[in-house]
């Protein structure tokens, strides 16, 4: 989510030196485009349902999006909904309105761990930290754990702050959102400084009038043809529709580039960025990991919650079957606390989102716990050889 910046060079379409240059132009009608900047949050997924956004997705052309969303909860519901397009960042918010606050909270520290722990990701961030912030405990711990978790730091953040995030590890490396809002000849000086620093264009309405390129933009792009990507940052919920027409825009003014730099800042950028990084942390997730506790039971069951576990709000549980050489037909998650002799209030939805030789999971959304206490996951598995109902005891504070 930006704060808006200060515009310090005011340009209008009358006056802006719109450059047509004499390249040879792309032909960027049906270029993929990675989308480097999209949140789903909790006000987004209370009025835009998952599957929506993955359809204004696909109609965009997106190769894949970047996606961290305020709380996590969002950003793993387009996850599990679509793996081959969401690639996962986490985001340091655990609601709206964090945007300062989260750099001395101790309690957005221990939520960014304790999410490390249970799910993957390819970045940190957006968050915003400006100079002198950036050497704060909590900002350095995130560098920590961005060089702990092989993930790529996502940062709204001022040529300052960027510096130090950069200065306080010699590997890690630094998505700039929105370019820092800075000028094309600012923005440049920046990258030949940083060989680890790469930037998001995200609510940069300044780069393209009327589909056409400033001079200054154009000797960016093509000076620094590998370390800019696109963004359309989604953080209200209404700009969640703009990403077809944003990604069919941003097609209109690469056409006055080059074809080959088209195409990296279209997605080729993006993708040799983070595709590294997310196709490396998401194999620790494989079913491998996931059914090594279970190894002795067949079938071994796993189930986990996608977000934290907040009474009497809904999250997502997914559960994974593992050792399936059965025949299964289905599986169904309920949850009871033994202790009261009852379980949940409302009924979940159940979708089936892997089905192979080794392991058959579930994606449950809807749960809802509306106490405190002890319960127990009851997970029945069904299948050609008859009815197999498995417990996992859990607590919930």
């Amino acid at each position: 989510m930006p704060l808006f910046p200060v515009v310090r060079h005011a340009r209008t379409a009358a006056t802006a030196a719109v450059f047509c240059a004499a390249v040879a132009s792309a032909d960027t009608a049906h270029l993929p485009i990675a989308d480097a900047h999209v949140h789903y949050s909790h006000d987004s997924v209370e009025l835009t349902p998952p599957a929506r956004v993955i359809e204004l997705m696909r109609e965009a052309n997106l190769k894949f999006a970047l996606v961290s969303s305020s709380d996590d909860r969002g950003t793993q519901l387009l996850s599990a909904l679509a793996p081959d397009l969401i690639v996962p960042g986490l985001r340091p918010y655990t609601r709206r309105g964090e945007l300062s606050s989260w750099l001395t909270s101790e309690t957005n520290l221990a939520y960014v761990e304790a999410l490390l722990a249970r799910n993957r990701y390819a970045t940190i961030g957006e968050f915003h930290l400006y100079g002198s912030d950036a050497e704060l405990p909590i900002p350095r711990r995130i560098v920590e754990l961005a060089v702990e978790h092989n993930l790529v730091l996502h940062a709204h953040s001022d040529a300052d702050a960027v510096e130090r995030l950069l200065a306080q590890d010699p590997t890690v490396k630094v998505l700039w959102a929105h370019a820092g809002f800075d000028e094309p000849e600012e923005i440049g000086a920046m990258l030949a400084k940083h060989d680890r620093l790469w930037a998001d264009l995200a609510f940069r309405g300044d780069v393209s009038y009327d589909g056409g390129l400033s001079e200054e933009w154009v000797t960016l792009f093509t000076t620094h043809p590998d370390r800019i990507m696109l963004g359309t940052d989604t953080y209200t919920p209404e700009r969640m529709y703009f990403l077809p027409s944003h990604a069919e825009a941003s097609r209109r003014w690469l056409s006055n580039l080059p074809a080959d730099v088209a195409e990296r800042v279209a997605w080729r950028n993006a993708h040799e960025l983070l595709m590294p990084h997310w196709d490396a942390n998401r194999a620790d997730t494989a079913a491998e990991a996931v059914c090594e506790p279970y190894a002795s039971e067949a079938p071994g069951v796993a189930v986990r919650a996608v977000e934290p576990i907040v009474v009497s709000q809904a999250f997502t549980a997914v559960v994974t079957v593992c050792h399936a050489d059965l025949d299964i037909t289905s599986v169904s998650l309920d949850a009871r606390m033994p202790t009261h002799g009852h379980g949940m209030n409302y009924a979940p939805t159940h979708t089936v989102t892997q089905h192979t030789a080794d392991t058959y999971e579930v994606q449950v959304d809807g749960v809802v716990l509306h106490m405190p206490g002890e319960w127990q996951w009851q997970v029945v598995v069904r299948s050609d050889g008859g009815r197999t109902r498995v417990t996992r005891d859990f607590s919930v504070n």
